[in-house]
């Protein structure tokens, strides 16, 4: 066991109370509406077979402790370099209701020449906190001997943040795509061991964890396998988990697989066992056409016909496809790059789930989605576990299921094939589980079932008295089906 590995679980976060009074009344809105349930969500949309595509299988798990979804904040919010944006109140509420369970959070070394950027990184860590999520603070960068002359500082900046007790506790990762450097690996191994140290003498470090890697497909540095080598072999004493980068282009959604099972989880499977650490996601995002009609356009660029690619549907299906293949291949926790726009440096950029301030903070598809995400699978903490596939099963068909530390069930799904066009799809995909409670109700959440890239409430299917369901949904929308107590997953 690692060093920080006493504080695994530093946020249990299952919110015992509100959850006690869900279930209550869950369970009286559930009787009350039975008789009126339509056969369709009896499973009677397609009666189910006898053989089902997916069987859930408790006994097969992926990832152990599941460190949920989320997404990057932006410590600038807050700070004149963004303006700061109108209408916070909205954005801060906006961020506490997608109840992201895993937050990234960059920290700039100018913010300590800078009171007005420390005061709105610390605004930042405290927002996300408020929103009940497992906090990544990131050292965003700088050169190895800045680092090894201010590690105490960063130290002390940290313990600051905890000594209150309002945080439980801390992910801390050094340098934000370290491989991408002239850093040598004995050099970032050195800063880690001087703020472990750092922190021990302020008595600290049982309440920070260490993460490793940030690591993209470089080219220019050394290779991924001679990082998570080096990690694997020398730095086991200290780190608690792996992380790395993925991004792609809209037309080329095949880069997922190629990413994170050709590249990341070859790499991780040849490492010996018990040198593993457990695998992040902590940035992800997808990319459009870098003009349009001629007029370039900051990142990410458009979709073909001149919508932003973050306000699209597409991207939004696409980064869902991510997020659950992320969680069939075993990685632990992904975070989207991110969540509300904001102003890092001399660069503009608008890869965020949320849209600008001057238009009111606005949902974006990919917000919904990943809304829909995070509130299927509380209480966090639980196990991802495979649904095997049918010899028969379509191939372009991706289902993962989560069980809650409460023993909640919750299925995740879409058809690739829905990420592979450019306009809304009418088009009803069937699929048919098992392997759940036999005669047992579960509710069936539908991102984008209309059309509009919203959440849509299906009602209450029942399983059949072998724990079957069938039920159809629209090609290019991402299904929730679920026995947690929901009550209301916003539009």
């Amino acid at each position: 066991m690692s060093a920080g590995a006493s504080a695994t679980g530093l946020r249990g976060c299952p919110r015992t109370a509100v959850r006690a009074r869900a279930v209550r009344l869950l369970l009286l809105a559930t009787l009350a509406s039975v008789a009126a349930i339509p056969a369709a969500a009896r499973g009677a949309d397609g009666a189910p077979s006898a053989v089902p595509e997916f069987v859930l299988d408790q006994t097969r798990g992926t990832v152990g402790s599941f460190g949920g979804f989320g997404g990057q904040l932006n410590q600038n919010l807050y700070a004149k370099i963004s303006g700061p944006p109108p209408r916070l109140d909205t954005v801060e509420a906006k961020v506490v209701a997608l109840d992201p369970q895993l937050v990234r959070i960059f920290f700039n070394n100018s913010a300590w020449t800078n009171a007005d950027r420390l005061s709105s990184f610390e605004k930042t860590v405290r927002l996300a906190n408020r929103a009940g999520a497992d906090i990544n603070v990131t050292w965003q960068g700088s050169t190895f001997e800045f680092a090894m002359n201010n590690m105490d500082r960063f130290a002390a900046e940290l313990a600051g943040l905890l000594e209150d007790g309002a945080i439980p506790g801390l992910w801390v990762t050094l340098f934000n795509e370290p491989n991408t450097t002239q850093r040598t690996l004995p050099q970032y191994e050195q800063v880690y061991r001087l703020l472990d140290r750092e922190l021990r003498a302020r008595g600290m470090r049982d309440r920070v964890r260490f993460m490793g890697g940030d690591l993209i497909r470089s080219t220019t540095g050394d290779p991924q396998i001679d990082w998570f080598r080096y990690m694997a072999r020398n730095m086991g004493d200290l780190l608690d988990a792996w992380s790395v980068h993925v991004y792609w282009d809209f037309w080329e959604p095949d880069k997922i697989d190629d990413r994170l099972l050709h590249e990341v989880r070859a790499i991780y499977d040849v490492i010996p066992e018990a040198q593993r650490r457990p695998l992040y996601i902590t940035e992800f995002g997808v990319r459009g056409i870098g003009t349009f009609e001629g007029e370039a356009n900051f990142e990410p660029g458009f979709w073909p016909d001149g919508t932003p690619m973050s306000a699209t549907n597409a991207a939004a299906f696409q980064q869902a496809w991510f997020n659950i293949r992320s969680t069939q291949l075993g990685f632990s926790g992904t975070v989207k790059w991110d969540l509300y726009p904001a102003k890092y440096d001399a660069g503009t950029q608008d890869h965020s789930a949320l849209g600008p301030a001057a238009d009111g903070w606005p949902e974006r598809p990919v917000y919904r989605v990943l809304q829909l995400m995070t509130l299927a699978t509380e209480p966090r903490g639980g196990s991802i576990v495979e649904m095997v596939r049918s010899t028969g099963a379509d191939r372009s068909k991706l289902l993962t299921a989560y069980i809650s530390p409460a023993r909640d069930i919750t299925i995740l799904g879409l058809d690739r094939d829905g990420g592979d066009i450019s306009t809304t799809s009418n088009a009803a995909v069937s699929y048919s589980v098992g392997g759940l409670p036999p005669n047992s109700f579960f509710r069936l959440f539908v991102w984008n079932g209309d059309g509009t890239g919203t959440n849509v409430d299906k009602g209450f299917l029942t399983t059949s008295p072998d724990g079957t369901v069938a039920f159809s949904v629209p090609l290019d929308s991402v299904f929730a089906l679920t026995n947690a107590p929901i009550m209301e997953l916003p539009r």
